[in-house]
C-alpha cells in the first residue's frame, strides 16, 4: 500500500466536508472505506500543493524582466521535508462503519515544475530604476499514466497528460546599485484531470477517484538582492486548493458513491539564495506554510492533517 501512497504524493488532491453526509448514507460494510478515501486526500493535500507550490514563482528572479524580447526559464525541484503518509494499507476497511486509527511514515514529499516567464511592458522609468513592469508566467506539469506490477493501482489522465499554468508578475522596483528588486505575483497551476483506482491491503476493499480535478493559485511578493555574483530572497505568500472528485469505495460486496468538493487557504513565507554564473543562476529555497482548516476527518491520525509543513526549493534559472 505504500506504493499507492507514492502514487497518491505524485498526483496531489484534497477534498471535504459535503462528502461526509453522502459517506454517513452509504451500504454499511462501505462505510469506512468511503470515509477512510476522503481521509486520505484531505490528509494528503497540503502536503502534495506544497510541492507543486514551492516559494517564489520563478526562482532567483529578482524582479520584472523589463519589456520585450526578455525572457527566463527555470526548473525547480521542491521537497516536503516533513511530510507524513497515512499507513492506510496496513489496516483492512471495517465493514461496521466505526472509526479506524492510523498512524503516519514520515517521509520527504516531491514536486518538480518548469517555469517560464516573458517580458511584456517595461515599466515607468524612475531614473536608477523603472516601476511597474508586467511580465506574463506560464508553467508545466506533466503527470504520466500509472499501472501498478501487480495491478493493485492505476492512474490515468484521459484528458491528457499535461497541463498548462498561467500568470502574471508585476514589479514594484527594478533592482539597482541602491534599491533591491521587489515584485508582485499571480500564479494558477491546475493539475490535469485525472483518474485513480486502488485497494487497500489485507481486505476486499477498494477504491477510486473520478474526474478528480484540481486547481491551486498563488500569490506572492518576494524582494531581491544581488551583491556581485551571489544574492538574497525573500518573499511571502498566499496559496489556495480548489477541488472535485467523484469516489466509489467498495468492501465486502457492497458500494459507496460519492462527489466532492473542496477549498483551503495557507500562508507561505520564503528565503532564499542564488550564485550567478553569468549563463545561469543556481538558486536554493527554503520555506513554511501554514494555517488554513480541514474538515474533522471520520478516522483518527497521530498527526494532524493541517499541521505546518516546512520545504527545500532547488533549482536553475536562465534567462536571455
Amino acid at each position: 500500500m505504500k506504493s499507492r501512497l507514492v502514487v497518491a504524493a505524485v498526483i496531489g488532491t484534497a477534498f471535504a466536508a459535503p462528502l461526509g453526509a453522502q459517506c454517513a448514507s452509504a451500504p454499511i460494510f462501505a462505510r469506512q472505506a468511503c470515509y477512510a478515501s476522503v481521509d486520505l486526500v484531505n490528509y494528503m493535500t497540503p502536503q502534495l500543493a506544497t510541492a507543486v507550490a514551492g516559494g517564489s514563482s520563478t526562482l532567483g528572479q529578482s524582479g520584472a524582466l523589463g519589456g520585450l524580447g526578455r525572457f527566463a526559464l527555470s526548473i525547480r525541484g521542491t521537497g516536503v521535508m516533513n511530510g507524513a503518509f497515512p499507513n492506510i494499507g496496513d489496516v483492512p476497511f471495517r465493514t461496521d462503519s466505526a472509526p479506524q486509527s492510523y498512524t503516519t511514515e514520515e517521509t520527504i514529499v516531491p514536486g518538480v515544475g518548469v517555469d517560464a516567464s516573458f517580458g511584456i511592458w517595461k515599466g515607468f522609468n524612475l531614473g536608477a530604476t523603472h516601476i511597474g513592469a508586467v511580465d506574463a508566467l506560464v508553467s508545466a506539469l506533466y503527470i504520466p499514466d500509472i499501472e501498478g506490477s501487480d495491478g493493485d493501482f492505476s492512474v490515468t489522465a484521459p484528458d491528457g497528460n499535461l497541463k498548462l499554468g498561467y500568470g502574471v508578475r508585476v514589479g514594484i522596483l527594478d533592482e539597482s546599485v541602491l534599491t533591491p528588486g521587489v515584485y508582485v505575483s499571480y500564479l494558477q497551476r491546475d493539475l490535469p484531470t485525472i483518474s485513480l483506482s486502488g485497494s487497500s491491503g489485507g481486505s476486499s476493499g477498494s477504491f477510486a477517484l473520478n474526474d478528480f480535478s484540481v486547481k491551486m493559485s498563488a500569490v506572492r511578493i518576494v524582494a531581491a538582492k544581488t551583491f556581485l555574483i551571489f544574492g538574497l530572497q525573500a518573499g511571502v505568500g498566499q496559496d489556495s486548493y480548489k477541488a472535485s472528485a467523484d469516489i466509489v469505495a467498495s468492501e465486502s460486496g457492497q458500494t459507496a458513491n460519492a462527489s466532492a468538493s473542496m477549498s483551503m487557504t495557507r500562508t507561505n513565507v520564503f528565503a532564499g539564495a542564488m550564485i550567478n554564473f553569468f549563463v545561469f543562476k543556481l538558486v536554493a529555497e527554503a520555506g513554511q506554510v501554514s494555517g488554513g482548516s480541514l474538515p474533522t476527518p471520520f478516522n483518527t491520525f497521530d498527526k494532524p492533517a493541517s499541521d505546518s509543513r516546512t520545504y527545500l526549493s532547488g533549482g536553475l534559472r536562465i534567462a536571455f
